[in-house]
């Protein structure tokens, strides 16, 4: 039970990471937006940049300048985590998304440690909706 639990809370901040550098990555690929002829052909497959993920969590929760300051070096520490593992080829495919999820697990809970009480709900809703969204468009829901 306690198992089927972290597993469902895993895959749940690793949609919300996911879904967060979606958005961004859409958001900057919109006509006379992003770097370039295409926002997201800039990054590949890295997804938005930890500047990007802070703004869009800054306008979503309403972040105050001193959160700004305290939650930029997770997200570049997650970032630059992340980078890592994705150039380790000698991981299976499995162990690299279980080193994935734990990474975006453990920048959640930091994250989650400095947002307010109302901060913390709406953060746990874009978790929610962004694991929804992932689920339905792989087809695995797990109930």
């Amino acid at each position: 039970m306690l198992k089927h639990y972290l597993s469902r809370m895993a895959v749940a901040t690793m949609v919300l990471g996911l879904a967060l550098a979606g958005a961004w990555a859409h958001a900057q690929a919109q006509p006379g937006q992003g770097g370039g002829p295409q926002g997201g052909e800039r990054r590949g497959r890295m997804g938005m940049s930890p500047e990007e993920q802070l703004e869009r969590l800054s306008k979503t929760l309403n972040l105050t300048d001193d959160q700004e300051g305290q939650i930029k070096p997770i997200l570049a520490e997650r970032h630059e985590r992340m980078g890592k593992l994705r150039a380790d080829e000698s991981l299976a495919q499995e162990d690299r998304r279980a080193k994935m999820r734990e990474i975006f697990e453990e920048s959640n809970k930091k994250i989650r440690d400095i947002l307010n009480e109302d901060q913390k709900k709406k953060f746990g809703e874009m978790q929610e909706r962004q694991r929804e969204h992932l689920e339905g468009r792989s087809g695995t829901k797990n109930n």
